[in-house]
């Protein structure tokens, strides 16, 4: 992977290489300005006898980054970037050239019983001049104090006024200490975007629900999880967007001013109940909330998208890119948006963007795959579909293979991929995208617009955007389509 940053608005932080090698080289123009109000808030340093604590301290580090996000005056690079430039990066200066960030907030951690030591020093990336630093000895309950304090002396040095509202409430603080520790070991589980991981983090939220019930976040936590489960085929939609409801709504009841519940919140009313309006009303109230959020960010562009706001859309997705460009969730759904407006060089670029970033994204390969297919360029979709294969079957990846094999006249091949496909939903749940791709393929219309009926009965999140998606534009002629998407179950 050939890491690059690209002077211009919005264009890839990679170039796509089509051997994806694992070398990764920043490339930073000289004349790289610096936004002195743009902050990078690296991984604090794990300095505790326990090795295992390393989830302490990436916890302490997103709060004091999502506390900052809270300021509109403050841009705050999103954790992912952060701590992958970290990696290739020698120096705060580097970090802060590579990211155009004006000041580098670092430090470390050490955490013995019940004790806790903390020190953080914010540093000018031009000329690495040290601002401000601090250490703080405190017990362990005192750890959300000393976040709202670090928080409060970035603001201050970089000039910006807080509101009455703002001073004192940047960070949520949790009522208990061991709910604390487990909400944030969810959280660690939560940042690996995997199905496993998501599974992991909802038995350590439900831990510390169990334990502190007044407690909002790992409410927000369960309906994240829940949510990112029901997109990508965890769980069947219909049974799982209720509880992403559910557990959204309770953390807003303890604290309305949670950015990530609102977020949640917007996700399952817009696909479980299909509300755009409120969905997007819910979405753009945590971007105000938190406006370096990235998901909020993501969430907004996703409700833009749905109700068919297209450039408001990209624009919110861009805006994400911009805060978080080693994002592979945000690069990929640009590149999703940029399909879904036929602008399919556009959509190329930005999902070998996210190719890049991870060289085994499922997701991205197979939203990539189906850019080719509507190309005119079967093979490349196909070589694209292929690596959608590994692990364990996943029937939206083998949708598109099988409608690359169609589409490369391969058509007993995808035959076996319908056969196999059939014998799993007879087992659990089967999006019927993946079904009507393949059938769009062999040209089956009447199975194609039967799975169409299906995915909008099941309220599938890939129904959504079926008004929208140019898979189905062979059907668009036909009324018994235009029938069904002018009135979705």
């Amino acid at each position: 992977m050939l890491i690059t940053y690209h002077a211009g608005s919005y264009a890839p932080f990679f170039e796509y290489r089509s051997d994806r090698s694992s070398d990764v080289s920043p490339s930073v123009p000289e004349d790289r300005t610096l936004d002195p109000h743009t902050v990078a808030v690296l991984p604090f340093v794990n300095l505790s006898p326990e090795p295992d604590q390393h989830y302490f301290c990436d916890g302490i580090t997103e709060d004091i980054m999502r506390a900052l996000s809270r300021i509109p005056e403050i841009k705050v690079i999103g954790r992912t970037t952060v701590f992958a430039v970290q990696g290739f990066a020698d120096s705060v200066q580097e970090v802060g050239a590579a990211l155009g960030a004006g000041v580098v907030v670092e430090g470390s951690v050490r955490k013995v019983g019940n004790h806790l030591k903390i020190a953080a020093q914010m540093v000018d990336s031009d000329g690495g001049h040290i601002r401000w630093s601090e250490s703080f000895d405190a017990v362990l309950g005192d750890v959300f104090a000393i976040q709202e304090e670090i928080a409060q002396a970035i603001a201050r040095k970089l000039e910006v006024k807080l509101t009455p509202r703002q001073s004192g409430r940047l960070t949520d603080g949790a009522p208990d200490i061991e709910a604390y520790s487990l909400y944030l070991k969810g959280r660690q589980a939560w940042n690996s975007m995997s199905l496993e991981g998501c599974r992991a983090a909802i038995e350590y939220y439900d831990r510390a629900v169990s334990l502190f019930p007044a407690y909002a976040s790992p409410y927000a936590g369960l309906a994240d999880a829940y949510s990112y489960l029901a997109l990508w085929g965890g769980e069947r939609p219909r049974d799982v967007f209720p509880k992403v409801k559910q557990e959204a709504l309770k953390a807003l009841q303890i604290n309305p001013d949670l950015a990530h519940a609102h977020s949640s919140l917007a996700m399952a009313t817009l696909f479980s109940d299909w509300r755009l309006a409120e969905s997007t009303t819910l979405a753009k109230k945590a971007t105000e909330l938190e406006p370096c959020y990235t998901f909020g960010q993501y969430a907004y562009g996703t409700c833009l998208l749905a109700s068919a706001r297209q450039q408001e859309a990209l624009r919110c997705f861009e805006r994400a890119v911009e805060l978080n460009p080693f994002s592979l969730r945000v690069n990929a759904a640009l590149g999703w948006a940029f399909y879904l407006q036929r602008d399919y060089q556009n959509a190329e670029k930005w999902l070998q963007a996210a190719i890049a970033l991870s060289a085994d994204s499922l997701d991205a390969h197979w939203r990539l795959a189906q850019v080719y297919l509507q190309e005119g360029r079967p093979q490349d979709a196909l070589n694209e579909a292929l690596q959608c294969q590994e692990g364990p079957p996943n029937p939206l990846a083998m949708g598109v293979l099988g409608a690359c094999f169609a589409g490369v006249n391969r058509k007993d091949e995808a035959n076996d991929v319908v056969k196999k496909l059939l014998k799993m939903s007879a087992g659990g749940y089967v999006d019927p995208y993946s079904f009507g791709q393949i059938y769009l393929g062999l040209e089956d219309f009447d199975q194609a617009l039967e799975s169409v009926r299906l995915s909008l009965e099941e309220r599938t999140p890939l129904a959504m955007f079926i008004s929208l998606d140019p898979t189905f534009d062979s059907l668009r002629s036909d009324p018994r389509f235009n029938t069904l998407v002018a009135s979705p179950a």
